[in-house]
């Protein structure tokens, strides 16, 4: 009742799910506005079209209990299969696990995404939350890789959430936020009621429709809250101040005898019942949730008869106080729970809290399960506080490193000021449990405080690598590079300490030790620790060009994991990542095929590293639309790590793949993305602006950018890409480039393809030299470089008749990357040398479906959206769908360029056509 239009709006947004995918919407309002009626019946109506539905409950107090919420979604889902009936089982297990290992949280959250995306494969899929802001900030940031991940599936996402409640989560406006830069994320926002629609929802409680000074009333009182007037209705009603005349309920009474307060109106459900119903009430709304079997603990804290206690707890069900709930029992709303729960009174809350924690620890319940109930009882000093959020602290580690780093947090506050031993384990736990939970900005504060405060010995460089990694991937390389040095100066530092210091240096464009001094400082102690330290020698040895090393080292990493799968993922990431950016393709392909393997075992673990990797080889390898197409996923995942540094190469990959396209409006807005922190990271970057520069007609701007990342050519990693960038420019110019051709030839290593490639290929053009440009063929098309091949055998053709062959290949590959401007070159040079040119087809020819080159002609002719729609019979909404697939699809930003874009795609006849028909006009 009242709130039809709203329910309109909900249905209406998610009914393009199955075209549009992931569409998201947020109904928020105050407490008792209607937020869950609405979304329950947004789901009834759903269910009743065929939707699958996935209810996720959220609770203020189970907001402490890890997954609870979703754990209880994923139990209650219908399942109509065995397969997906395995799924489920694996989701939930993943979820209840606590398996102490770093790929438990990367394991639950692909475990629920084959779920989800299971239940999406028949049709459409109805997430609903209710009070996402009470979700615990795991289940939170599961979510927010799951859904972002499945970000094209056929799910509608429905929220509730509080706006203003006692106790913020920006973890819920955090997952809001990430969703909206990826998906349509629709907001509505529920009011109060007006009087007249008021008057409606009271009306079934009274037992007829209420006079208006009744409704008046009643608005007054509750300000227009529909929960609140439903209550001050029933409450009016038992008291029997509500009179029926003349089919029309009114006060019988003068309105300012009426003694009645919202919270009065909630609890006058229980008022009127027992004081020991009322006493077992305030119990419940302690647990919050329970199953009949804890009759005895309710017993065992309200000092009543277990028989007492069963006969309340049915006097509360018939009250419609608290209700069946999947095998348990729950509050029939929260604003009744809470005003339960408000009323105890802070002493007798926290006494409450202390007799069941009592009783659970006294049992063999999980710790987990009562460390909540201390961290809400427990007094400061108390050490059996601390010693239960510990250790709950390291059972969730694992698998909830967000709940363990509250945990931490907890019981860091419970500690008397003399406790140093216990308050630097506890944030040297804190510290690793916010960078294994992706929160490396959170992770350095606690981690340095740590470090100041632990021994030496493993713990406290167990701890600084932690934080040297954080520091690393939020681009803080010199900061990284003072934790190091202080720690390795205070005495005998592990192996993984050296190696993550000589690493970072180079990132740093600093002086660094070598592969040879970095192992004789320390010699790696554990199969662990070699991974780690072989590893970080692969990137070491790999950023001074000498790759033989570098896939040597990646390869005794890999044997030093033996049979462990994630020592082995570790291993293979690390490696496929390195060879990848180093352009070895080959190496890199292998690699990540074998990691790709290991993917059901260790879940989401290093998804960012392999995504990357799988991004750089489709660039190296001629998949562009591939590249393109991950590119968005893989920068949503690093987002969500904050791996800020790896997100760097995306955008160098994104930004060349465009300048060669010649989509120089999206490219702009990757040029202007600020150049990442670290060295090799920085120098691709400058290789794709400079190209972008170079593009838009400014090579003094690329020049500028390519020479102030060559001070050292030496030692830049990517000191071959600048350098031939560098004479392609003066090239062009009609600049002498003896001088940078010497320095190309002095610094270009022998070992990868890439390089050996981009070498020959300019030692041909410059020298006009027809068999080192044959050399740069073949050595692409051995190290799989797709467009670098395409490029010499172009660079071939244009010098040599006899390179015609090649220039008829080079011709197909450009056109199939969309490179137009090497596919026109290629082009009239085939002409000059008599051979045929292949008929041209736009790389959009058969990209669009029927409907969406309907829409897009519809475009072409300037016809306006809404007009577009009536013309076709879509809602406008639905033709924004189609633009937005219809931009991405043809990689343009605007109706101009897709107007200009489909101009290009007809042949010349037509559009001399067009033009005489538009003249005619």
């Amino acid at each position: 009742m009242g709130r039809v239009g709203e329910l309109g709006r909900v249905l209406t947004s998610v009914e393009r799910v199955p075209t549009a995918g992931l569409v998201g919407v947020v109904v928020s309002g105050a407490a008792g506005m209607g937020k869950s009626r609405l979304l329950a019946e947004a789901g009834r109506r759903l269910a009743g079209q065929g939707w699958r539905l996935l209810r996720v409950d959220a609770d203020r107090l189970e907001r402490r209990v890890l997954y609870a919420a979703l754990a209880a979604a994923l139990r209650a889902v219908a399942i109509d299969n065995a397969y997906t009936e395995g799924l489920r089982r694996d989701a939930v297990g993943a979820l209840e696990a606590g398996v102490p290992d770093p790929g438990a949280f990367g394991r639950a959250c692909a475990a629920v995404a084959r779920l989800v995306t299971a239940l999406a494969a028949p049709g459409p899929l109805a997430i609903v939350v209710d009070d996402l802001h009470e979700l615990d900030d795991d289940s939170l940031a599961l979510l927010a890789v799951v859904l972002r991940r499945l970000a094209a599936a056929p799910i509608g996402l429905l929220i509730a959430i509080r706006p203003h409640v006692a106790a913020p989560n920006p973890a819920a406006e955090e997952l809001l936020d990430r969703l909206a830069a990826e998906v349509e994320v629709v907001r509505v926002e529920l009011g109060t009621l007006p009087p007249g629609e008021l008057a409606g929802v009271i009306a079934p409680v009274l037992g007829a429709p209420p006079d208006d000074d009744l409704v008046a009333e009643v608005h007054r009182r509750a300000d227009g809250n529909p929960f609140f007037a439903t209550e001050f209705a029933r409450s009016l009603a038992e008291s029997d101040l509500v009179a029926l005349d003349g089919g029309q309920a009114r006060l019988a009474v003068a309105a300012r005898a009426v003694r009645l307060t919202r919270r009065g109106a909630v609890l006058r459900r229980v008022l009127p019942l027992t004081e020991q119903t009322r006493a077992v009430a305030r119990t419940l709304a302690v647990l919050r949730t329970v199953d009949l079997g804890r009759i005895g603990l309710i017993a065992e804290v309200t000092g009543l008869p277990s028989a007492t206690v069963a006969a309340a707890f049915d006097d509360l069900v018939r009250a419609q106080v608290i209700a069946g709930d999947g095998g348990g029992y729950r509050f029939t709303h929260d604003i009744v729970a809470d005003a339960l729960y408000d009323e105890i009174g802070p002493a007798e809350c926290r006494r409450l809290h202390r007799e069941i924690a009592v009783r659970l620890l006294a049992g063999s319940v999980d710790v987990l399960e009562v460390a909540w109930h201390v961290a809400e009882s427990a007094s400061p000093g108390d050490p059996v506080a601390v010693r239960v959020l510990t250790e709950a602290a390291q059972r969730a580690l694992a698998a909830a490193p967000e709940t363990a780093a509250g945990y931490c947090a907890r019981a860091l506050a419970l500690l008397p000021a003399d406790a140093v031993d216990e308050r630097a384990g506890l944030l040297a736990l804190r510290c690793r449990a916010l960078a294994r939970g992706s929160r490396p900005a959170d992770a350095v504060a606690p981690g340095r405080e740590a470090l100041a405060l632990l021994p030496p010995g493993e713990d406290r460089f167990r701890v600084a690598t932690a934080v040297i990694s954080s520091l690393f991937l939020l681009g803080r390389i010199d900061e990284a590079i003072e934790v190091a040095d202080g720690q390795i100066a205070t005495g005998p530092a592990p192996a993984t300490l050296h190696a993550q210091r000589a690493v970072m240096l180079l990132f740093a464009g600093r002086p660094a030790p070598d592969e040879a001094a970095v192992t004789a400082a320390a010699v790696p102690a554990s199969p662990a620790e070699k991974v780690v330290v072989f590893g970080q020698l692969a990137m070491l040895t790999s950023m001074r060009g000498r790759h033989g090393e570098t896939v040597e080292f990646a390869d005794r990493a890999l044997a030093a994991a033996g049979t462990s799968t994630t020592l082995q993922m570790h291993a293979l990431a690390v490696g496929a990542s390195t060879a990848a950016l180093a352009g070895l393709v080959p190496d890199a392909t292998t690699r990540l095929r074998r990691a790709e393997q290991l993917t059901e075992d260790t879940g989401g673990a290093f998804a960012g590293e392999l995504g990357l990797t799988r991004v750089v080889l489709d660039w190296l390898g001629g998949r562009w639309d591939a590249a393109l197409e991950a590119l968005r996923t893989v920068a949503v995942e690093l987002e969500t790590r904050q791996q800020a540094t790896l997100a760097g190469a995306l955008t160098a990959v994104a930004l060349d793949i465009r300048t060669w396209r010649g989509e120089l409006v999206p490219a702009g807005r990757l040029a202007a993305r600020p150049a990442p922190a670290a060295r090799n990271m920085a120098e691709l970057h400058a290789f794709a602006v400079a190209g972008y520069l170079a593009a838009t007609g400014d090579p003094d701007g690329a020049r500028a950018r390519l020479t102030a990342m060559l001070a050292d050519p030496g030692t830049a990693p990517y000191g071959s890409l600048l350098l031939v960038r560098l004479i392609e420019l003066d090239l062009d110019r009609g600049r002498d480039v003896t001088g940078l051709l010497d320095t190309l030839v002095a610094v270009a290593p022998n070992v990868s393809p890439w390089s050996q490639t981009m070498l020959a290929r300019t030692l041909g053009v410059v020298r006009r030299d027809p068999a080192q440009l044959t050399r740069a063929v073949d050595t692409a098309q051995q190290g799989g470089l797709v467009f670098e091949r395409a490029r010499a055998q172009l660079a071939l053709g244009e010098l040599s008749a006899a390179g015609a062959a090649g220039l008829l290949d080079a011709y197909r590959t450009f056109a199939r990357l969309g490179v137009d401007a090497l596919r026109r070159r290629a082009g009239r040079r085939l002409h000059e040398l008599g051979e045929k040119v292949p008929r041209h087809r736009s790389r959009a020819a058969g990209l669009l479906t029927e409907s969406e080159e309907r829409v897009a002609r519809l475009v072409q002719q300037g016809m306006r959206n809404r007009d577009i729609a009536a013309a076709l019979h879509y809602s406008p909404r639905s033709i924004e769908v189609y633009l937005s697939r219809i931009y991405a699809k043809l990689r343009v930003s605007s109706r101009l360029e897709l107007a200009r874009a489909l101009d290009a795609m007809d042949p010349p006849a037509e559009r001399s056509r067009s033009a005489s028909m538009e003249g005619t006009k």
